[in-house]
C-alpha cells in the first residue's frame, strides 16, 4: 500500500494512492470510527489497526481524488526526527574523507524537520551556498516505538520505505574544514528549508514484505537528465536492520521518525570539475519500486519574491 500526503504546505493530509491516478483520503474513511485520519503520524502508529479499513475502502470510489488535482507532500509531513547517516556507501565515504578505516559504528546527524518538502517543491537555494549539492537516498520510516531494539527485531519497527534527497550546501556544512572536526556546520549546510525532499510515496513494508530490505535497490539520480548517481541499496556498509539497532541504542525511536541510510557516490563535487546545482536545474531521482522524486532548483530570492535581485528586503 502506498501513503501519500496531499494538499497545501503545512496543510498536508494522509491519503493512499488507489491506482497511479486516484488518491483516497483517509480522514473521511477513518472519522466516521473516531480514529484520526488527518495526521500521518498517529496514522503510523494505528497502523495495524487501520490497515484492514483502509484495504476495505480502497474501491469506494466516493471519496476518491485525481491526484493530477493536488499536490502532493512528503509522504510523512511532520517527522519527530529526521536521522541522517554518513558515508554509509564505500566510494562516497572515501570521496569525502580519503581511504580511511572504515567506521565501526553508523555515522549520525540530525535534520531539522523543517527541511522536509514534497517530492516536486522546489529545492530553495540559499545565498549562503555556491556549493548546493544532492545526495539521493533510501528512507526509512518508523512505524513502531522502540529503544535498543536488536538486528533481529528491527523490522517490525519499520512502517515503510521512501525517496529522499539528502541535500547539502557542502560550503556551509565545511565550516571551518575537515581539519577542525569541532566547527563543521551540518546542522547549518543540511538544514535548510526544502533540503529534505521526501517521496512521492511510502511504500509500507505489509505491500512487498522485507523486499527493500532483502533485495538490492537500484538509486538513480540525475541533473539535467545527466546520469550522476546509479547505486545499489546492498553497497551499505550498514543495513537497515544495523542502523535501527545502533541507533536506538542512542535515542528512542518513535512512529513517524525517518532514518536516510546514506547516499552513493556521483555527488556533485565528486566530479572533476565538481559540478554543484545551480538555479533551473532539474534533479530527478527514483529507487526501485518507490517512484521518482522531480525538483527544479530556485534561487531563494527567485522563490520568495519572483525576482533574482540580491537586494534585501523584510518578509511583511
Amino acid at each position: 500500500m502506498r501513503i501519500v500526503s496531499f494538499g497545501g504546505p503545512g496543510g498536508e493530509q494522509p491519503g493512499v494512492l488507489v491506482d497511479d491516478h486516484t488518491i483516497l483520503p483517509l480522514a473521511p474513511v477513518l472519522a466516521p470510527l473516531g480514529l484520526p485520519g488527518t495526521d500521518t503520524t498517529h496514522l503510523l502508529a494505528l497502523w495495524p489497526t487501520v490497515r484492514p479499513l483502509v484495504a476495505a475502502a480502497l474501491h469506494d470510489a466516493r471519496h476518491h481524488i485525481a491526484r493530477a488535482n493536488v499536490r502532493l507532500g512528503p509522504p510523512v509531513p511532520r517527522p519527530g526526527k529526521v536521522i541522517a547517516v554518513g558515508f554509509n556507501y564505500p566510494m562516497h565515504s572515501d570521496a569525502v574523507l580519503g581511504h580511511q578505516t572504515a567506521p565501526t559504528e553508523p555515522v549520525l546527524f540530525l535534520k531539522p524537520p523543517g527541511s522536509v518538502c514534497g517530492p516536486y517543491d522546489p529545492l530553495i537555494k540559499p545565498p549562503e551556498t555556491t556549493a548546493l549539492d544532492y545526495e539521493l537516498e533510501l528512507a526509512v520510516v518508523i512505524g513502531r516505538a522502540g529503544r535498543r531494539i536488536a538486528p533481529a527485531d528491527a523490522l517490525a519497527h519499520v512502517a515503510g520505505h521512501m525517496i529522499a534527497n539528502d541535500v547539502t550546501a557542502r560550503d556551509v556544512a565545511l565550516g571551518a574544514g575537515l581539519h577542525s572536526p569541532l566547527q563543521m556546520q551540518l546542522v547549518r549546510g543540511k538544514g535548510f528549508p526544502s533540503f529534505c525532499a521526501t517521496g512521492p510515496w511510502l511504500l509500507m513494508r505489509d505491500e512487498h514484505d522485507e523486499r527493500p530490505d532483502s533485495e538490492p535497490l537500484n538509486l538513480r539520480l540525475s541533473v539535467n537528465g545527466q546520469a550522476r548517481q546509479d547505486g545499489w541499496s546492498s553497497d551499505m556498509l550498514f543495513d537497515v536492520p544495523a542502523l535501527i539497532a545502533s541507533i536506538s541504542n542512542t535515542m528512542d525511536l518513535l512512529p513517524g521518525d525517518v532514518i536516510l541510510t546514506g547516499t552513493p557516490s556521483g555527488c556533485g563535487f565528486e566530479l572533476d570539475p565538481p559540478a554543484y546545482l545551480v538555479e533551473g536545474d532539474e534533479i530527478r531521482g527514483s529507487i526501485t519500486g518507490l517512484g521518482e522524486l522531480r525538483q527544479r532548483v530556485t534561487d531563494e530570492d527567485t522563490a520568495l519574491y519572483g525576482t533574482t535581485t540580491t537586494t534585501t528586503r523584510t518578509l511583511s
